[in-house]
């Protein structure tokens, strides 16, 4: 009796044995024989990831597979996986392409970011979908250095104003690497926005990172608008976390008690803090 060949199946089982093997002995060609678009993505993903590991070796066969089959996602990955130079030519000839994933191009950018033209990151950051833009924030941060705080802003308001917490938080994240009054102004203007929990709580550790003299009197005017609120202890907890300025502090709410703004009862849970009191910890509301 003639055994049957093995159907797709057991091939894909056979593969999956292969490669968990430890360590792998599969030489980039013979990861390259295995690949085919119909074997599950999964697997597909292994074996890309396994070819963009051989570095040099695994450059030609990734090249041939794309000739072959045509830039799949994951032959995309894989590419840029080997950190090759004639990788990176090829990744940056596909953006003249409309017919390559526009995402999984990006994502193989990542590692040449610095490089890739700015319309290109603008472009993903209008796009409507969530994946396409954080993958251009993720751009963005290797030219965020160069730029102006007002070109920064104009590239990241599309991104503040998404309702959806992990766009905004990403852009948050990127202008707490600045200290420019501009963007802490912009922060602060979130916190008094009554954004979802995350993006306010975001927005918040970002003005504080700043520590600034700025931001310290944006966090105190924040506080101020919101007392009376359960975001006013987060934000008491913000400000008496600004170790550098609390002299500065200090002096502010000095004025606000001299202006009437606030009452003694009101800043003496900060006032508290300052002279490290364990007192400022005890729940009282602000």
């Amino acid at each position: 009796m003639v055994a049957a060949e093995p159907g797709p199946c057991a091939a894909d089982a056979l593969v999956w044995q292969h490669l968990g093997q430890r360590p792998c002995v599969l030489t980039a060609k013979e990861l390259a024989q295995f690949f085919h678009p119909g074997r599950p993505q999964d697997l597909r993903l292994a074996l890309a990831e396994r070819l963009g590991m051989h570095n040099e070796r695994g450059l030609q066969p990734c090249l041939a597979l794309i000739e072959r089959y045509g830039p799949q996602p994951e032959l995309l990955m894989a590419l840029a996986m080997t950190h090759q130079p004639a990788a990176r030519d090829a990744l940056f000839r596909y953006l003249a392409d409309p017919g390559v994933d526009r995402l999984a191009l990006l994502r193989a950018l990542a590692g040449w970011g610095r490089q890739v033209p700015l319309p290109v990151i603008e472009e993903a950051l209008q796009h409507p979908g969530q994946a396409m833009r954080l993958a251009g924030v993720e751009l963005l941060q290797f030219h965020a250095r160069l730029l102006t705080a007002p070109q920064l802003l104009k590239l990241c308001e599309p991104l503040l104003g998404d309702v959806r917490p992990p766009v905004a938080m990403a852009a948050i994240r990127l202008l707490q690497r600045r200290n420019e009054p501009l963007l802490a102004n912009r922060l602060a203007q979130l916190l008094q926005a009554d954004p979802p929990p995350p993006v306010w709580e975001a927005a918040l550790h970002a003005l504080g990172c700043i520590a600034t003299e700025t931001s310290i009197t944006l966090l105190l005017d924040c506080w101020l608008a919101c007392r009376g609120t359960p975001r006013a202890v987060e934000l008491l907890h913000q400000l008496g976390a600004q170790f550098r300025h609390q002299h500065l502090l200090r002096q502010r709410l000095e004025v606000l008690l001299q202006e009437g703004r606030i009452t003694a009862a009101a800043a003496a849970p900060l006032l508290a803090g300052l002279d490290g009191n364990p007192s400022s910890k005890s729940g009282r509301a602000p």
